[in-house]
């Protein structure tokens, strides 16, 4: 069986990999001209490995952790916390109230009181101070990159959780993964070369690229929904899956990077009104990075931020945020996903079982993935690497 992948961001190259290993010959196809998607780790200046896309990996998610394990890249202990943030600019509480307002949201998403609710409605329904829906609202906003009212309830227990439990991050970089499951194909990722078309039959693929044709038994496509479109499929795809893949809505965020002057010491900060936090966090060294790394989710917050003039209004904030860091804020650079052709945005926001369902199914040769088809694990780096792996499971069970 001969099996075209487009798209070598974690998801398809988690399906090549995993194609290959089950005796599938394939070709994966890359728009950009690196490997990973929107996992990609660079190196500053000052030697310092900052992520300009993905960083954590949360507690649950053993796929990340078996993957990395398998290719024998060491986790990182970043030595601070993703889950529990100091709260500043927020009316004050005690921590113990904090706590069990976490316990009332787990009390009533268990009991299905969440269902079919933003996660604004669920913490406006519950007997919560003010002050507590406020910072839950910031932190859901931050980390879901989009605004509370539009999140479905179950962010809340996801990615903006809170919890003591480490979230680490691949030593050296998480794009360490994807260069590593690249370099274990067969044949090189073809870099450059965007699918632009894909003719499709019940048992055949043909894709279409500047440099030619394609042929193949089978195709993953590993492209976000939100450029879907720059694909040109013959026949159109069918609905529901036109359709699903149209109800996918994406989230807006971006990254801020300050060099520091003075060492500091790891910490983990939340900006309530400013729906941004920030980190410092040690490196592979073992030592704490010389740098503060921001993340600002919804596009509301990037507007007031004026990320797209730059990094000046948002490294004015953080200082205010934090004087305790001797930045120098002249260093300060930004990473945005907005601007990039090949994805728009940061990541998909929740959708419906039944949408996220079609989206998991396989269509004639055609399987999608994607951490926009990962159902729960959307937006993370664990949905991404899950999906390919369920696409390639597809794809090899199509043989019989």
């Amino acid at each position: 069986m001969r099996v075209v992948v487009v798209g070598a961001g974690f998801a398809g190259l988690a399906a090549a990999d995993a194609l290959a290993r089950g005796g599938a010959e394939v070709v994966v196809l890359e728009a950009r001209e690196r490997v990973g998607g929107r996992v990609w780790s660079r190196e500053l200046e000052d030697g310092s490995v900052v992520e300009m896309g993905a960083e954590f990996i949360l507690a649950e998610n053993t796929t990340v952790q078996q993957t990395a394990a398998r290719l024998g890249l060491p986790l990182l202990d970043k030595g601070m916390s993703y889950g529990r943030r100091e709260l500043r600019g927020a009316e004050p509480f005690e921590p113990e109230e904090l706590d069990a307002a976490v316990a009332e949201i787990e009390r009533a998403t268990a009991a299905g009181e969440g269902e079919g609710l933003s996660a604004r409605e669920l913490v406006d329904r519950l007997e919560i101070p003010a002050a507590i829906r406020e910072a839950l609202a910031a932190r859901t906003e931050v980390s879901s990159a989009a605004p509370a009212d539009v999140v479905g309830s179950a962010a809340l227990g996801m990615v903006a959780h809170i919890d003591d439990f480490p979230a680490p991050s691949v030593s050296g970089g998480n794009q360490r993964i994807a260069l590593e499951l690249a370099s274990g194909l067969a044949a090189p990722v073809r870099l450059g070369e965007p699918a632009r078309s894909i003719a499709w039959a019940d048992e055949s693929v043909t894709v279409r690229t500047e440099g030619g044709e394609i042929e193949a038994d089978r195709c993953v496509v590993a492209v976000p929904a939100s450029v879907i479109g720059e694909i040109a499929f013959e026949p159109g795809l069918p609905e529901p899956l036109a359709g699903a893949l149209a109800a996918v809505s994406y989230g807006h965020a971006a990254k801020l990077f300050v060099p520091l002057r003075e060492p500091a010491p790891p910490s983990a900060v939340l900006s309530v009104p400013g729906r941004y936090w920030v980190w410092t966090a040690n490196g592979a060294s073992g030592e704490v990075q010389p740098v503060a790394c921001c993340f600002a989710g919804s596009a509301p917050a990037l507007e007031r931020l004026a990320v797209s003039s730059g990094p000046e209004v948002w490294a004015t904030s953080l200082a205010d945020l934090r004087p305790d860091l001797d930045l120098d804020v002249g260093g300060a650079s930004i990473s945005t996903w907005d601007d990039d052709p090949w994805i728009r945005a940061a990541y998909s926001v929740w959708v419906s079982e039944d949408v996220a369902s079609v989206l998991a199914a396989r269509h004639g040769p055609l399987s999608f993935a994607g951490e926009h088809t990962a159902g729960v694990w959307h937006g993370l780096m664990e949905g991404a690497l899950r999906s390919g792996e369920r696409a390639a499971e597809q794809t090899l069970a199509s043989r019989g």
